[in-house]
């Protein structure tokens, strides 16, 4: 079984969420042992050996296979980025619901499995089907649902490894669903169930969480595709440096699309550098991004601002939502700068 011994750097909110800080990672995947974790309960340990997945519903026929059956199907390696909806929360004035995450809740790695496309076909999609509910083995109340589309998408995968690794138990191993793009809360861990509906699903983590919600508590939206956004991981907010060349560097990321452009401010968005793109791997994979930086004595306010392919841009503000969710704002990071020794 996959379990792991985490970073002790990691940043522990409550008894089963883990925080990544961005320094901590110095390449385009962050390993296994780095990667943030998020759980909305305890975690199980199941015996791989004993692992099942049922898939029913709309159905031609119910089907039952095991961790050998889904590892005979055909693999897809996908790079990828995953983060929680409601990373960035702390970010939000005046406090919004939930785990207080501050950058510290997405990661970057290469995910393999067999798209869920092909073990939807095994059984057969009836006429009619509308979405697919995932099941969870942490909790009955687990199942979250993604439309029929979505799931038939060919890099939409049933996962059992990480970055060359079986899937670490933290990260739902023996098997995950993972959605590339989609809020965490999309990629269902330690999957037990797919059942297809011929109508839009009704449970809690579909209806009551992961939706937008002004300060009247009215749904706006649900929680889907993450937007563009980037976090400046080097220097770290509050850092004390000395003048001279200096290079900022950090993450960007879309759900949307591929990032084809990061623009940094050093002088607090009164003029923006386009910094070089310097590690990618493909459309769902976060890029890594670089500007040399000439530092001069004084407070300075540096920031971020990524674009995707279809031309969208990280905005100077978010507005407001009781959850907390898709913080995305251009983000702020403000050192001193002395002369130099």
């Amino acid at each position: 079984m996959a379990e792991m011994r985490k970073d002790p750097r990691l940043v522990p909110y409550g008894e089963s969420n883990l925080g990544m800080p961005l320094e901590l990672v110095d390449g385009l995947l962050v390993p296994n042992e780095r990667f943030f974790v998020r759980s909305n309960a305890s975690t199980p340990l199941i015996d791989p050996r004993c692992w099942r997945l049922r898939v029913s519903g709309l159905v031609a026929r119910e089907v039952t296979l095991a961790l050998a059956d889904l590892r005979r199907m055909p693999v897809r390696r996908v790079t990828a980025f995953l983060e929680c909806a409601g990373n960035s929360r702390s970010r939000f004035m005046p406090t919004a619901e939930g785990t207080p995450w501050a950058n510290d809740a997405v990661g970057n790695a290469v995910w393999e499995g067999t798209p869920l496309a092909g073990v939807l076909a095994l059984s057969g999609v009836a006429p009619g089907a509308v979405e697919v509910v995932a099941t969870g083995g942490d909790e009955p109340a687990m199942r979250r649902a993604l439309p029929l589309a979505i799931a038939q998408d060919p890099e939409t995968l049933l996962v059992w490894g990480m970055n060359g690794a079986e899937l670490p138990v933290p990260h739902g191993g023996p098997v995950r669903l993972f959605v590339p793009g989609w809020a965490g809360i999309a990629s269902t861990k330690w999957l037990a169930g797919l059942e297809v509906l011929d109508r839009a699903f009704d449970g809690p983590y579909n209806t009551v969480s992961y939706v937008i919600r002004d300060a009247a508590g009215r749904g706006l939206r649900p929680v889907r595709e993450m937007p563009v956004k980037s976090l400046i991981s080097q220097p770290v907010d509050g850092s004390r440096l000395t003048a001279g060349a200096r290079l900022i560097s950090g993450y960007a990321w879309s759900g949307e699309g591929a990032v084809t452009r990061v623009d940094v401010s050093v002088d607090g968005g009164v003029s923006w550098a386009e910094a070089a793109l310097v590690a990618e791997a493909g459309r769902r994979s976060w890029v890594r991004f670089e500007l040399p930086w000439e530092a001069r004595p004084g407070v300075a306010q540096l920031r971020s601002r990524a674009t995707d392919e279809r031309g969208l841009t990280q905005p100077d503000e978010v507005a407001w939502n009781a959850r907390g969710y898709l913080m995305n704002a251009v983000h702020k990071v403000n050192v001193e700068v002395s002369e130099e020794p």
